[in-house]
């Protein structure tokens, strides 16, 4: 399912138009029809639609009414004049045009005086009232004028003056009521695109606080189908850089979730994340009907913010603490080594009494170790990051760790999997990483079995690191407590090993996860979000 995200309403706002020329278009072709019709009546002789009294004046007025039709046609389509003064010379020409037509054939009587309602509602519907009732009055007076005129002039002339005050009333009436009815529609017509307009502000509105919220919001359809995705969201699954997004490909445990939601209804509280299994987020179900569809709202909120700020906040009272009786708290440890160490060199003591001394030195050396931690925490040295070419620079790092004597050269195996495997790092901090995942690997995993250290690119994420051993493995219960501060399943640790790998990650702009391998020990796996220059590499399948 592709998700499509881009939405600008307040750019696509409507446009009032001051004009319309496509009515005066549609009004040309009216009238060019229309004056084809007569103009084709003069040639025919005796015409089956008029009476045509006047053959001379009809076909000199039918001419002229083509040819202005004609003019009208192409200056409404250039717009070489304005829009009312084409419009007021247009009902000038007709009113006059229909007067001489009506007169060549007859009079009133012809009937071709209705055709004066036609363009007096189009000059209502058009122009301001005002110029409306103005061209309705002069068609009024000019069929007075032709009613005179033909009682004076034409002998046995049938029409009458109610016949001319009926149809100048009719028209007066047709001006008003039609531009009453434009001026409604134009009112419902402004109404609408306000609501439009206002409803686009609303969506870019919602748009853009849902963009912006701290927690993640996703919409499903009703088959759920993503409808909606922010960019919280994406961050919190970790599906930032992915295209297509389903949830039971990619989020297969919200989807567990949902259906759990669904099967019990009536529970509104929360779903924590040792209900749901997803690390760090609190989600939240809410059903939606719109337009009778259900959609689903889903709230994701990242409950790691909380419980770091409590670590903080715990770790900086106990780090200045530490900090600040370090050298105290040394002189009597290095106090009691150094005489165990001496005791340790008489030879009249027993078994039992060297089997203390030796307990005495490994929980003095724990405690050492617990206050380097401590110390290492509360101490902020500043981020220099440089590029690295994980390709040459991790085989160096390999060797300086068997240096140490905790692994041999061929303990390693050693996969790069991406092409030209850079990314922007603090080098101290990914050493320092990367000394303490081997060390776990090599003390839970057995010197003599394989770590496995693996370079690969994921849809999600540009740049992976993979610290892998062959051991045990971490009981999967344990394994979002394992980054804890001081949660260690070892005597002999202090518990703030990974934690300090964590954070030195976040330094870096990437996390660190664990997870169980193939070979069902424990997989440590450095995921990058981002790289400084981005590398052309192909993902192997």
């Amino acid at each position: 399912m592709q998700i499509s995200t881009s939405i600008s309403p307040l750019n696509s706002g409507y446009r009032a138009r001051s004009t319309n020329w496509t009515s005066v278009r549609l009004l040309n072709v009216y009238r060019l029809g229309l004056a084809a019709i007569f103009f084709a009546q003069s040639f025919v002789s005796p015409s089956p639609l008029l009476n045509i009294v006047y053959l001379p004046l009809y076909s000199w007025t039918s001419f002229a009414f083509l040819l202005l039709a004609m003019i009208w046609v192409v200056a409404a389509w250039i717009e070489r004049r304005g829009f009312r003064s084409q419009v007021t010379l247009q009902m000038y020409s007709d009113t006059i045009i229909i007067i001489l037509l009506m007169h060549a054939c007859g009079g009133i009587s012809s009937g071709l005086g209705m055709l004066l309602i036609i363009s007096v509602a189009i000059s209502g519907l058009l122009t301001e009232q005002a110029l409306a009732i103005l061209f309705a009055s002069l068609a009024s007076l000019g069929l007075m004028t032709e009613h005179i005129y033909s009682v004076i002039n034409i002998p046995g002339y049938t029409g009458t003056s109610t016949q001319v005050g009926i149809l100048g009333a009719s028209l007066v009436a047709t001006a008003i009521v039609t531009h009453n009815l434009m001026t409604r529609v134009r009112s419902s017509e402004q109404l609408v695109q306000q609501r439009e307009r206002d409803v686009a502000l609303l969506s870019a509105l919602n748009q853009e606080v849902i963009e912006n919220l701290q927690a993640g919001v996703v919409v499903l359809s009703r088959n759920d189908n993503i409808r909606h995705i922010n960019q919280a969201a994406l961050d919190m699954l970790h599906l930032a850089n992915i295209k297509s997004i389903s949830l039971q490909k990619n989020c297969p445990k919200l989807l567990a979730a949902l259906e759990s939601w669904r099967n019990t209804p009536e529970i509104e509280t929360p779903m924590l994340p040792s209900q749901t299994g997803i690390d760090n987020i609190q989600i939240s179900f809410r059903e939606l009907h719109s337009e009778g569809q259900p959609n689903t709202l889903i709230f994701l909120n990242d409950v790691s913010s909380i419980r770091d700020s409590m670590q903080q906040a715990k770790l900086a009272s106990l780090g200045h603490l530490t900090a600040s009786i370090a050298h105290e708290i040394r002189n009597p440890l290095g106090a009691i080594s150094y005489a165990a160490e001496l005791l340790n060199e008489n030879e009249d003591f027993s078994e039992a009494d060297l089997r203390m001394i030796e307990i005495i030195n490994q929980h003095t050396a724990r405690i050492n170790n617990i206050i380097e931690d401590i110390l290492k925490i509360s101490r902020s040295n500043p981020t220099v990051k440089e590029q690295i070419d994980l390709a040459d620079w991790l085989p160096g790092f390999i060797d300086k760790f068997c240096q140490s004597g905790l692994a041999r050269p061929e303990t390693f195996e050693f996969e790069i999997e991406i092409e030209n495997p850079r990314l922007l790092f603090d080098t101290g901090h990914l050493t320092q990483i990367l000394t303490n995942l081997c060390t776990n690997a090599c003390v839970h995993g057995g010197s003599d079995k394989p770590i496995a250290i693996r370079v690969f690119a994921t849809e999600a994420y540009p740049l992976c690191i993979e610290v892998a051993d062959q051991g045990p493995g971490v009981d999967t219960t344990i394994l979002d407590q394992i980054f804890e501060p001081f949660y260690t399943t070892s005597h002999q640790g202090s518990g703030l090993g990974l934690y300090i790998c964590g954070q030195l990650c976040e330094l870096n702009n990437a996390f660190i996860t664990a997870r169980i391998n193939q070979h069902n020990g424990t997989s440590f796996i450095l995921q990058m979000t981002s790289l400084a220059i981005e590398p052309v590499y192909q993902v192997n399948q």
